[in-house]
């Protein structure tokens, strides 16, 4: 195949290769997330919602206006790092060169009405989180080949039949090394 291999996992008589996916479309898009993200770049379309420049004087206005006109109870602030690739926190970036705030992620309130404060910023630093992976280009497919087996004694090979690829052993869209690995060994261990 035409991917660059990331990572190889072996199990058994199966291996996992995990390689990224560059068709994934944005956390943004795929998820009923439970925040939203109102953001505000030259350059970029990020987030959910886009800010206009002049529609506010500073970020204390863009608060007020989270609560006053969409109800927000829990926001928290996106900051924004751009050199070489960008990515996207929370609490900000040392350099203030090259990064600065571009909005705010808030929770909807009819949907986090159930959840305390601390599981609701949890939620939203997840999300915030995910976007980040997707912004890096940490996005993640992989695919299960099965060891060949002998044609004429049925024994099995030490090598991966490349041309035997099943699309229910493959997966698409993970967000983060991390995520793509847990899904990969679920695979192998339980899987067929």
């Amino acid at each position: 195949m035409s991917e660059d291999i990331v990572e190889v996992i072996e199990k058994g008589n199966r291996r996992a290769e995990i390689f990224y996916d560059g068709e994934a479309e944005s956390p943004r898009r795929m998820y009923d997330n439970l925040g939203v993200m109102m953001c505000i770049h030259r350059r970029y379309r990020l987030g959910d919602e886009q800010l206009s420049e002049g529609d506010f004087e500073s970020w204390d206005d863009v608060r007020v206006s989270l609560v006053k006109v969409f109800g927000a109870k829990v926001f928290l602030p996106l900051y924004l790092y751009e050199h070489s690739g960008i990515t996207m926190n929370t609490i900000g970036f040392p350099c203030g060169w090259d990064s600065g705030q571009v909005g705010f992620i808030y929770a909807k309130p009819e949907e986090s009405k159930n959840y305390s404060y601390e599981k609701i910023v949890e939620i939203l630093k997840s999300e915030v989180e995910e976007y980040s992976n997707y912004l890096k280009g940490e996005v993640y497919a992989y695919r299960i080949l099965n060891k060949k087996e002998c044609p004429h004694c049925h024994a099995l090979l030490d090598e991966y039949d490349e041309d035997d690829i099943d699309e229910e052993l493959c997966g698409y869209g993970y967000l983060g090394l991390e995520s793509v690995r847990e899904a990969v060994n679920e695979e192998l261990e339980h899987g067929n």
